[in-house]
């Protein structure tokens, strides 16, 4: 399994450590204090599966709940750890703990103490170091990206498992079982977001999870599902007929959708906006809805929104909705991931398409980590 280095977590670090120096130029001492998060009860003595705070992992490698990192370049040990420390009962139910030894020895923190002697409980991180954080998260190194694109060829693997089984008189939770089943096999933690399987009216709801409706011969199936490998997370989105062919309404609708989708995808270069993107799309998408006859003026927005209520797409990385380029005044960089997912829905004909790619801004333009996956 590809991996970040321990040295790149400490290179994150060295880089946020200077940052908080020079913030201290133009304010007074500063420091940064992560939490990883706590365990949070599921069911009587059942826990929900722990996953640690993003900012958290992405400074530290480090996945074990209840414990904090501290960054401060004034103190001896500008990286300090504070974990849970081992515990022969622990280790009997669930598992083995690093412990401070392990905090030093495992993930090169300058000291570590046990959780009980962290007494900042109350302190509160200045905004610009957490931002400084996102932004660095923003931007994926060699490492990430290879990690990225692994999450993606196992989500397109999940998808093509999926597809295979889709016959009129099955339920949606057969097709994300069989989602989640690939996930899994392949060695993904599981899944990033849970997965949208909707077939009919319900593919007109743009988050929908129940995922138990009987598929009907007449359905188009919106598959909108994506896991998580190695912290990364991948986003696809794809939309099939369960009769295996479209009508010739739902294929106006299909064609309309990916071309809008296609001709996005173009715009991401570096030095570009976002807000390009989402302009290309909205554009393209109200021309195609009046050629159609479903709205009058092609640049009436709330026309428009009837039928395309979201934006173009959001920057993906360890959240599928991940800390990356504002989608209102941020601009296209080398290493940013973005989703790009125009979407149809008319309602009133059960028609709901989204097609969803993971675009790569790269130096010369762009690369689709999910072009493999037929669309």
């Amino acid at each position: 399994m590809t991996m970040i280095s321990k040295e790149e977590f400490k290179n994150r670090r060295s880089k946020v450590l200077n940052f908080i120096k020079e913030l201290e130029i133009e304010d007074n001492y500063k420091k940064l204090v992560i939490h990883s998060g706590k365990v949070k009860n599921f069911s009587n003595d059942v826990n929900y599966p722990f996953r640690a705070n993003s900012d958290f992992y992405y400074l530290t490698g480090f996945t074990e709940a209840n414990a904090v990192a501290v960054l401060d370049p004034n103190s001896d040990n500008p990286f300090t750890m504070y974990v849970e420390s081992p515990d022969p009962l622990h280790s009997i139910w669930e598992g083995s703990r690093e412990g401070p030894q392990g905090a030093v020895k495992n993930f090169h923190a300058d000291k570590a103490f046990d959780i009980d002697e962290f007494t900042d409980k109350d302190f509160n991180n200045d905004t610009k170091a957490l931002n400084f954080v996102h932004s660095l998260r923003s931007i994926k190194s060699e490492a990430e990206i290879a990690i990225m694109q692994k999450s993606c060829d196992v989500a397109i693997q999940a998808h093509r498992v999926a597809k295979e089984i889709i016959t009129p008189g099955i339920y949606e939770y057969e097709i994300e079982a069989k989602l989640n089943e690939v996930f899994r096999s392949q060695g993904a933690s599981g899944w990033s977001y849970p997965a949208i399987v909707a077939a009919g009216k319900n593919s007109c709801v743009l988050h929908y999870t129940e995922n138990n409706a009987k598929i009907d011969e007449k359905d188009l199936i919106l598959i909108d599902a994506g896991c998580q490998y190695a912290y990364y997370a991948s986003d696809i989105t794809r939309v099939y007929s369960a009769q295996q062919e479209f009508t010739r309404e739902q294929k106006d609708i299909y064609d309309l959708v990916l071309d809008t989708q296609l001709q996005a995808i173009k715009t991401i270069q570096p030095g570009k906006s976002f807000q390009e993107t989402n302009e290309t799309v909205t554009r393209l998408i109200g021309e195609g809805l009046k050629e159609l006859g479903y709205i009058k003026d092609a640049s009436d927005e709330k026309q428009i929104k009837q039928y395309y209520m979201h934006s173009a797409g959001h920057s993906l990385g360890i959240d599928v909705h991940d800390l990356g380029i504002d989608r209102k005044t941020g601009v296209y960089v080398p290493g940013v991931v973005t989703t790009i997912e125009p979407g149809i829905y008319i309602k009133e004909k059960n028609i709901g398409v989204r097609i969803e790619d993971n675009i790569l801004v790269t130096a010369n333009g762009n690369k689709n980590l999910t072009e493999a996956l037929a669309k």
